[in-house]
């Protein structure tokens, strides 16, 4: 068995002045609800702020002043009116012309700054108002009343009807797009004549409206983008007619209603998707050339700014190759900037980013094993590879072409720590701006010149600092008082290292024991689980107050681990899975669980695990494939087999189940069904959208078939995840369930 490397999270026992005497500290089920129950920690100042364009600071509201706002500089921390006295005269005399109301202040306590920081956005009652801040002017907005997201259930159903939704302001704010049924329309702002810009909308041929599949997998919500003079829109035309219609039924009533679901299964036909340019005035349509199919993919549209052309990503079915490419927005004629290719999966990223010379662009790839970033132009160039290394990029931040800085976030310690960085825009200067080590999340002001760190480590509570752009700290913005925590004597989650099941990847996972554990004791093992693709769970950072943390006062000692294939570890890491789903991820989890029971205090013989989604067909398998290492499991919305998953997600790992029969069935729980030897509990929303309750109703029918006792609980009118009551029961109903089938010992332990 390999050796176990540990690392303490924290480095000295922490005295608190509030602690009590052992006896009268709350223990077991007491300190559980105590967890819940109570507010342990307490946040001093701001997590964020709200940054105002130009590098002019942040702003925050300011309850009793005219303004009701100020403007705060970064630098000095002071204070002033967002909006100056001729700007506050002008808005409250034009909005009592518009309206014919009178008011004596501002008509609004939220807006949203738009163009680039130079106009606001507000609502008052039922109307919609414009204010450009160069020339003071303010407009009403004409326009219908939308909802965000569609209606699914009647989009699904066929009632669409007139419904509205996904509205959509043109840059000028002369227009406003949206999606009625299954069409696209615009409505003009000043006049509220409608138009309609799309014709065939219906059932089976989606609009300006995304299909099912491109939101959840690519996350392409949008499916149409004014140009950026406001004259003419893209848009998405998705031909769902070769798409199967999943049956999902809704049936609280005496008369069921079925909802048909546009779902496309593993291997099976996706939808066409095309994109479109009609010009608004004339109604002229011109068809880009994507040589779409049911085997391609088309995302991320993005105008340049003067409307010449439109850059759009093609992606091929099998997701190994992406192209950037160029189009004509008179002809639809495209040409090719640049081509990624691996032999797994390319990452879909959202990286780049047009630099003002219209010309050059910033752009990520893996193909060096790890996530960096490059300069391009859009003859496909590569004018510069700005960073390299054995760690990846994690997103860009910010461009600041004034002083030449391109500012981003990446991943060290091999996945355990997140940090900010900075480049020269010709690769050199490279330079790490946080120096606390811990996980780092960064929000940076538009113009690249202050930026706020909010962080945590193992032994640091979540903080929040704000910098300059060269990471001289200005002041503290947040802390987090952990008093109340520390005086409960809870142990310090502790990080180790084991090795992945090929005996040479080291892996990470955290260890939360109860407090006042008596190590000569044994308690039982809860794994709580996702280890699925672009996941991660561990990181440095503050777990003191976690829920794995409060789940071990039960008398459970828990045990959070990332397996391979997941992220910020380089794609040989990510890719260990690849066409093996099921496979090398649950040996991981497998193999950390019989190392850890190594230590005397855990009881290998008594192994609970838990999940949802694709952590919940981590515990199916587990129960089944692994029964010698776990014994009990709740598996809630769980893939049972991949063939009942999307396209999208499923072939990129997988490729389909006619290139990968061997890994479909190797993944599947069906084949395993007459393995089961411990406590299985199933549970599943009756209307999950995401992963079909088939799922579950397929693995009931293979453990009946292989007469396997298990449980089984569903949600009614459930989608993916339970909700609201349904919630709370399936939290309690899972803890019941490893409380009554692990055991673990009461408080006082063992007695």
């Amino acid at each position: 068995m390999n050796r176990l490397c540990t690392i303490p999270l924290a480095f000295a026992a922490v005295i608190s002045v509030l602690a009590q005497p052992a006896h009268a500290q709350p223990r077991g089920r007491e300190l559980y609800d105590l967890m819940a129950r109570e507010r342990l920690t307490t946040t001093t100042g701001r997590p964020q702020v709200e940054w105002l364009w130009g590098g002019r600071g942040y702003y925050a509201s300011a309850p009793g002043t005219r303004a009701g706002h100020v403007q705060i500089d970064p630098r000095t921390d002071q204070a002033t009116p967002l909006f100056d006295d001729r700007t506050l005269d002008a808005l409250v005399s034009q909005y009592e012309e518009v309206t014919g109301t009178q008011v004596d202040r501002l008509p609004f306590s939220q807006f949203t700054f738009v163009n680039n920081g130079e106009a606001i956005t507000f609502t008052h009652g039922s109307s919609y108002f414009h204010f450009d801040l160069r020339s003071n002017t303010l407009r009403e907005l004409l326009r219908p009343e939308v909802a965000r997201q569609p209606n699914t259930d009647g989009l699904m159903r066929g009632m669409a009807g007139s419904q509205l939704w996904n509205g959509t302001y043109s840059p000028d704010y002369s227009q406003f797009a949206y999606v009625k049924g299954y069409d696209l329309y615009v409505t003009n702002t000043d006049t509220g004549v409608e138009k309609r810009l799309s014709f065939d909308g219906n059932e089976d041929t989606f609009n300006g409206r995304p299909n099912w599949v491109y939101p959840e997998e690519f996350g392409q919500r949008d499916a149409y983008w004014f140009s950026p003079d406001s004259k003419k829109l893209a848009y998405f035309r998705s031909d769902e007619s070769a798409v199967h219609k999943y049956p999902i039924v809704h049936d609280l009533s005496p008369e069921a209603d079925v909802e048909l679901q546009s779902y496309p299964k593993a291997g099976e036909p996706n939808p066409t998707v095309v994109l479109r340019i009609v010009d608004i005035e004339s109604g002229e349509t011109v068809e880009v050339q994507t040589n779409s199919n049911a085997n391609t993919y088309i995302v991320r549209p993005y105008w340049l700014p003067d409307g010449s052309e439109i850059l759009i990503r093609r992606i091929n079915r099998r997701q190994n190759v992406v192209e950037l490419l160029a189009a004509n927005v008179t002809t639809g004629i495209v040409r090719t900037v640049l081509v990624e290719e691996e032999p797994a999966f390319v990452n879909l990223h959202d990286d780049f980013r047009l630099l003002e010379d219209g010309r050059r662009f910033l752009w990520s790839s893996e193909r060096s094993g790890y996530r960096h970033l490059y300069l391009y132009d859009l003859d496909g160039n590569e004018l510069a590879q700005l960073t390299s290394g054995d760690w990846p990029v994690n997103s860009l931040t910010c461009v600041d072409e004034n002083e030449e800085w391109v500012y981003f976030t990446g991943t060290t310690e091999l996945g355990l720590e997140s940090h900010f960085f900075r480049v020269r825009l010709d690769g050199s200067g490279f330079q790490q701006l946080t120096t606390e080590s811990g996980s780092h999340r960064i929000s940076m002001d538009p113009a690249g010149r202050y930026y706020v760190d909010s962080y945590s480590s193992f032994t640091t509570p979540p903080t929040a600092n704000i910098h300059t752009a060269d990471g001289s700290l200005l002041r503290n913005l947040m802390t987090t008082g952990t008093e109340r925590l520390d005086g409960l004597g809870l142990e310090h989650p502790e990080l180790v290292i084991v090795k992945a099941a090929d005996g040479v990847t080291d892996l990470h996972g955290v260890l939360f024991k109860p407090a006042g554990y008596d190590s000569d004791l044994s308690y039982p093992l809860v794994v709580p689980v996702y280890g699925g693709p672009h996941s991660k769970a561990i990181s440095n950072r503050y777990y003191h107050s976690s829920g794995d943390q409060r789940l071990a006062q039960l008398g459970f000692m828990v045990w959070r681990v990332d397996n391979r294939g997941q992220t910020g570890r380089g794609k040989a890491f990510e890719t260990a899975t690849y066409m093996k789903l099921g496979q090398v991820d649950l040996a991981d989890q497998a193999a950390a669980v019989r190392q850890i029971a190594e230590r005397p205090y855990v009881d290998g013989s008594r192994v609970g695990i838990y999940g949802g989604s694709y952590g919940g067909y981590m515990t199916a398998m587990a129960l089944l494939k692994e029964p010698d290492v776990f014994d009990v499991g709740v598996a809630s919305a769980s893939v049972t087999d991949w063939r009942n998953y999307d396209t999208i997600y499923t072939e990129r790992y997988m490729r389909t189940p006619q290139e990968n029969p061997e890994g479909y069935d190797r993944g599947s729980t069906f084949p395993y069904a007459e393995n089961l030897r411990g406590k299985l509990l199933l549970t599943h929303g009756t209307t999950d959208n995401n992963v079909h309750l088939g799922n579950t109703n397929q693995l009931v029918e293979a453990l009946i078939n292989a007469g396997r006792r298990f449980d089984l609980m569903y949600f009614p009118e459930n989608r993916h995840g339970a909700r609201g009551a349904a919630a709370r029961f399936s939290q309690e109903l899972r803890i019941d369930y490893l409380v009554e089938h692990l055991n673990p010992p009461d408080y006082p332990w063992g007695r």
